[in-house]
């Protein structure tokens, strides 16, 4: 942060690059291959060593498969960015289409909140049906995070010798 004697500050210079909060969370497309992996990492504590490191019946190592299945769930990863809204806008925007249920009127709130994919809240309710109840809450989450929470960076990720003029807290 660079100090600045109060009589230089400019407001409206500092306010051109003011951003509102926002978080993002990581959902998987395929999260059912988290069944597989256990049941193969189980296979794979339970095995020979030549079983578990060179060729078994169905195609290479079990390692290698587990490799497989892991690459295929880490590639069918998506993050969200959520943008903070106020409570009055949240309001102003449940309340712009009429005759919607809560349920629907949830969605066109945080189908305007997320700013990365864009979204409808028709997609926002496929997005709850088909992610499950633990996934979508994530997202419910970060968003209501990205609306009350005060933003800080984690001093957990800088390295160990941060100070909190280098963005730690």
């Amino acid at each position: 942060m660079t100090e600045v004697a109060p009589q230089d500050f400019d407001l409206d210079a500092w306010l051109e690059d003011a951003e509102r909060p926002a978080r993002s969370v990581t959902v998987y497309q395929k999260a059912g291959l988290i069944a597989d992996l256990d049941a193969l990492a189980e296979r794979i504590e339970n095995a020979e060593d030549a079983e578990v490191d060179g060729p078994s019946a169905g195609g290479g190592s079990l390692r290698s498969q587990y490799a497989k299945l892991a690459r295929q769930f880490h590639d069918s990863a998506l993050t969200i960015r959520i943008e903070g809204r106020s409570e009055q806008e949240r309001e102003t925007i449940a309340l712009s289409v009429p005759d919607l249920t809560p349920v629907q009127q949830g969605a066109v709130v945080l189908a305007d909140a997320i700013t990365s994919p864009q979204v409808t809240p028709e997609q926002v309710e496929k997005l709850a049906d088909k992610l499950g109840e633990v996934q979508f809450s994530r997202i419910i989450t970060r968003f209501n995070e990205a609306c009350n929470d005060m933003p800080a960076v984690s001093a957990d990720f800088l390295p160990r010798s941060s100070t909190p003029d280098d963005g730690g807290e």
